[in-house]
């Protein structure tokens, strides 16, 4: 099974860096705009001659693979829109120094976990992987009664909107306390990945359910990629519309993890959660001292959504906006984070 991620493809060709700081470094090329956020040692010059060494002839657009296996505990390209409204990937990476700051979850042990009633949902997960992603993110825009939305999703995939109807009234059916007990235990418990990954997607119908906001939040750190690319989808659906303020302080360690860099896809959509559900102040200080560089640098990038979804978590935690300079926000952190 593959998580969809759209990748832009660019064509290495005569370009120019252009960055806001050393930190978001920019490609120009003539297929688009590709830039680097995370890198502190490293510089694009490094990142190209390690692609002429160990992938010639593939696109710097390409480098997450190769930078992963080269020491980097935590690479990822996406594609994403810059600030002027132009197609670009976006390539967020840890660096090896700072392996010690992304924290995975070892794979479960356990087997045999999940209930009989779920076959519907392994059903289209097995069958209709478009419909299954799509119906697992969507699925808040359903249950708030979006209409205008609704048929948005829809029209963007005709040929899943059987697969996806299917999929809410399945998750309509598992929208209890009962299923949500469940499926908290199969995401953090059971060793085989496809359970996990429907876990997780039952989850993210569990609207109102607190603990159904940390299990997803631990299941960002899942060691299986397409699980924890799940509940990122399943923790777009619970962010759809009104949400109520959470207490994440027990979910502080997992927290912690996912903004040192644990999860670099999925940093953007943790700090967007956070802020909708209204962080602690405090706690948000605390989870950025000595672990935030990465929001810092998403700051300074020139891509839209990463960039607000990072400047508005600073702004609730500092209870007050400081622009957009990544060096102000620093020396406001250095500085005790007063609000």
């Amino acid at each position: 099974m593959k998580i969809r991620r759209t990748l832009v493809l660019l064509f290495t060709v005569a370009f120019a860096i252009r960055s806001r700081s050393a930190l978001s470094q920019q490609v120009e090329t003539s297929a688009g705009l590709l830039e680097f956020v995370g890198l502190h040692r490293w510089t694009v010059g490094m990142v190209q001659d390690s692609m002429a060494r160990h992938a010639p002839g593939r696109a710097l657009g390409q480098c997450a693979g190769v930078l992963r296996s080269l020491g980097f505990p935590s690479a990822l390209s996406l594609g994403t829109v810059s600030e002027d409204g132009r197609p670009m990937t976006l390539v967020i990476v840890v660096e090896p120094q700072d392996s010690l700051l992304v924290r995975r979850l070892p794979k479960p042990s356990r087997s045999g976990i999940r209930p009989r009633t779920w076959d519907e949902g392994y059903r289209i997960l097995r069958e209709s992987n478009g419909g299954f992603q799509t119906g697992t993110q969507s699925f808040g825009i359903y249950a708030t009664g979006d209409t205008l939305r609704e048929r948005l999703v829809m029209s963007l995939r005709p040929r899943d909107s059987a697969a996806v109807r299917s999929l809410w009234r399945f998750f309509d059916i598992n929208r209890n306390a009962v299923a949500a007990k469940m499926a908290r235990r199969v995401l953090l418990g059971d060793s085989t990945f496809e359970d996990r990954i429907l876990a997780a997607a039952i989850l993210g119908a569990q609207r109102g359910r607190t603990e159904a906001w940390y299990a997803l939040i631990k299941g960002l750190r899942d060691e299986d990629e397409r699980v924890a690319a799940t509940s990122e989808q399943a923790l777009k659906s619970l962010s759809t519309g009104v949400v109520s303020s959470i207490d994440w302080r027990p979910a502080r360690s997992d927290l912690r993890a996912l903004i040192g860099g644990t999860n670099v896809f999925a940093l953007s959509t943790t700090l967007s959660a956070l802020t909708r559900t209204k962080i602690n102040p405090n706690l948000a200080r605390a989870l950025l001292r000595n672990n935030g560089v990465l929001v810092f640098d998403l700051l300074a990038s020139h891509s839209t959504e990463p960039q607000q979804a990072a400047h508005d978590f600073l702004t609730l935690a500092a209870g007050k906006d400081l622009g957009m300079s990544r060096d102000v926000w620093i020396r406001w952190l250095d500085s005790g984070g007063a609000r």
